[in-house]
């Protein structure tokens, strides 16, 4: 009987030997978040799942480089959902296919096409001086922007994507000519050219540069968590604005598929874990920001959030949420009543 050579056999052997023992390609994403609020998330991912993550974070510029290398990553995170939106109509981002989310996230939370998912969110508040502003005597948005408050309100850039984010929600809202009449008399009233970040509006607060300051609502938690900055926390209070009128205006951290083809189911379970229980509740305990799911509890420095504030309860406040797609066309218009306005000059 004729033997059968057999090196085809070996190379067989040899070829399932090595894919058994081929290391997988790790998921790779791309934030602009800052390291500390994905990396200990990430980790745990890791340790429990057995693949391996590839983490980079930029500082600026993320939709930038997401349209000069499309498939550098296989998820992208931010923390302005608004970025999403722009690179879906850009067509840099891949629809998710996953039952886990589309029930288990409510519709608002979640791009009607399935190509993003909202992971954690927090309202544009508005802080106000405890000893020199009345209790209720603020209470919306448009409240800034009247002429009794002069010289008295502090915000950042209106160029900063929060603002952006901001003036573009309430013109998608409530129309482009509204929103230009609010920003100019939000610039009336501003007590100096805008400038510094958020945490520097409330420190204003607390040196009496102003009375009221334009600040997201996750900026009292942590300036109580430190030493330095308790005191500008402890001299102001957080109002939710629109409470019975709508709500308030909100900012969107999401995640999204981008294009790239290697690992999509990889990809996709790893955002099905972003948004489960069990990583709301590390997310919303360490950027003090709110859960999309309503089973996970909100930390006690947010649940003392607009404490007395009617409307309010235990940190619990009504959000309203614009269409994205909405949002997004209204930001060059938005920069052109900046630009007109000067709103970053005097």
């Amino acid at each position: 009987m004729p033997v059968k050579p057999l090196l085809p056999l070996m190379a067989l052997c040899l070829g399932l030997g090595l894919a058994a023992n081929a290391v997988a390609e790790p998921i790779r994403v791309i934030s602009d978040r800052t390291p500390a609020h994905l990396t200990g998330l990430f980790e745990h991912y890791e340790k429990t799942r057995g693949v391996d993550i590839e983490a980079v974070f930029v500082d600026k510029g993320l939709l930038a480089r997401l349209q000069s290398r499309p498939t550098e990553a296989d998820l992208v995170v931010t923390k302005t959902a608004d970025l999403l939106e722009e690179a879906k109509a850009a067509g840099l981002l891949r629809p998710f296919a996953s039952e886990t989310i589309g029930s288990g996230i409510r519709p608002e939370l979640r791009d009607p096409d399935d190509t993003w998912v909202t992971l954690s969110y927090r309202p544009r508040a508005i802080f106000v001086s405890k000893s020199r502003v009345k209790p209720g005597e603020i209470s919306t948005y448009q409240d800034l922007a009247d002429p009794k408050w002069q010289g008295r309100v502090c915000i950042r850039s209106g160029y900063h994507d929060y603002n952006l984010s901001l003036f573009s929600q309430m013109a998608a809202d409530k129309g482009l000519e509204e929103t230009r009449a609010f920003i100019a008399g939000l610039h009336r009233n501003l007590a100096h050219a805008p400038n510094g970040n958020d945490r520097a509006q409330a420190r204003g607060l607390h040196e009496g540069v102003c009375d009221l300051a334009v600040v997201n609502s996750y900026y009292m938690p942590i300036m109580m968590s430190t030493e330095e900055q308790r005191p500008w926390g402890e001299s102001a209070t957080v109002i939710f604005p629109d409470q019975g009128q709508g709500g308030a205006y909100i900012m969107r951290g999401g995640a999204a598929l981008t294009t790239a083809d290697d690992r999509v189911a990889e990809a996709t379970r790893l955002l099905e874990f972003l948004v489960s229980d069990e990583a709301q509740e590390f997310i919303v305990n360490t950027t003090f920001e709110y859960p999309v799911r309503d089973s996970v509890a909100l930390p006690e420095a947010v649940r003392a959030l607009g404490e007395g504030q009617p409307g309010v309860s235990e940190g619990r406040f009504e959000a309203r949420f614009v269409p994205l797609a909405d949002v997004v066309k209204q930001r060059d218009a938005v920069v052109g009543i900046l630009d007109e306005i000067n709103f970053d000059g005097r």
